[in-house]
């Protein structure tokens, strides 16, 4: 009986989803549903409470509403949140916002993002607690057979295969993998047995969100991560590591040409690849005609106390943050991203209006 009455009281709300799903299908109103690591976090994180990994400090999110810290490991915006403000699209909160149900879903999609993140596993064990892109997408698996419990089988099916999809992740499989001997994956692979390791960890996951009816994705590639204030700080000169940035290209290539070739043969599919590596290099390599005027150091610091990793409350920060190319050891400024985010919509054949609406079509 008690079953009988909380699926009675249940129906109302499936069927004023269902209709408003069909209505916002038909007005072209889309959501997205983001995958990712700490450059698309955007608050899972936070509460993962053992996470060594969290921008649950100040100075982080000094730039974003409140400026308070709200999990973006910047001062203000991701790539991933201009990106989408530029489409047109809503800013999917956190799947582990407490506040998340079935509305919200609807309205906004999910972000599963996860700093320390990678496409392995085994990426970022050192940090205790992040998910990894399976952990992502076996996460959004339960995403789909919660919302199919509100809206029935079909309508969510449509919910699901209208959305946008964004993968952005990679990084941390060099950064916290590969490039530290603590890591088994360090002398078991050479870079070039490792990169294709990774793309084809990649494929069968890109493969397994199409199954899920993932049919409009997109995988950010990975920028000159050699150049990170991080990496220039543990070589002898202060330049960049041209070896990472050599692995991270490969990666690029090879990650490339397996969004192609999916796109190509899955079903329906329309996967891109979007990235901005060499403009990204040039932002780094010139930051003068850009508007900045460092792309060596890290804006919030403690004093000449490097590397400090993240950002902290006794950090101080620079002058002007819109000058500093990067926002701590790792993560861009906001002003950084949404050049990048810019550069990215512009290869995608993606140009917005100043309402930040796509004047052209999205892919269908």
């Amino acid at each position: 009986m008690m079953a009988t009455a909380r699926d009675e009281r249940t129906k109302p709300l499936a069927a004023a989803l269902a209709v408003a799903l069909l209505l916002g299908l038909c007005r072209g109103d889309v959501v997205q549903f983001i995958f990712g690591d700490s450059l698309s976090d955007v608050g899972n994180n936070q509460y993962l409470t053992k996470s060594l990994a969290r921008a649950a400090t100040p100075w982080y999110g000094i730039d974003f509403g409140t400026g308070m810290p709200n999990g973006r490991f910047c001062n203000g915006r991701t790539v991933a949140d201009i990106v989408g403000d530029k489409m047109g699209l809503p800013r999917p909160p956190a799947f582990l916002d407490p506040s998340l149900d079935a509305d919200t879903i609807f309205r906004s999609g999910v972000n599963y993002a996860s700093g320390g993140g990678g496409i392995l596993n085994e990426t970022s064990s050192l940090f205790i607690q992040r998910f990894s892109l399976y952990k992502q997408i076996e996460l959004f698996q339960g995403t789909q057979a919660f919302m199919r419990q509100k809206l029935g089988k079909a309508a969510a099916d449509r919910f699901f295969g209208h959305a946008y999809y964004v993968v952005a992740l990679g990084a941390n499989d060099f950064i916290n993998n590969y490039l530290l001997p603590v890591y088994s994956d360090s002398w078991t692979y050479n870079g070039d047995t490792f990169v294709r390791h990774m793309v084809s960890t990649l494929e069968a996951q890109l493969r397994l969100l199409h199954a899920l009816g993932a049919r409009r994705l997109t995988f950010f590639g990975l920028g000159p991560m050699g150049c990170i204030p991080l990496q220039r700080y543990l070589t002898s000169s202060g330049g960049c590591q041209e070896s990472t940035n050599k692995l991270a290209r490969s990666f690029n290539d090879q990650a490339g040409a397996l969004v192609a070739r999916l796109s190509s043969a899955l079903p329906n599919a329309t996967f891109r690849f979007g990235e901005a590596y060499d403009y990204f290099q040039d932002i780094i390599d010139r930051p003068y005609m850009y508007g900045f005027n460092n792309s060596r150091a890290p804006c919030c610091t403690l004093g000449r106390i490097r590397p400090t990793l993240t950002c902290t409350p006794l950090s101080t920060l620079c002058k002007d943050r819109s000058k500093y190319v990067f926002w701590d050891e790792y993560h861009p400024t906001d002003k950084a991203n949404e050049l990048i985010a810019l550069e990215t919509l512009r290869k995608l054949n993606i140009t917005v209006s100043v309402s930040n609406g796509p004047t052209a079509p999205p892919p269908s």
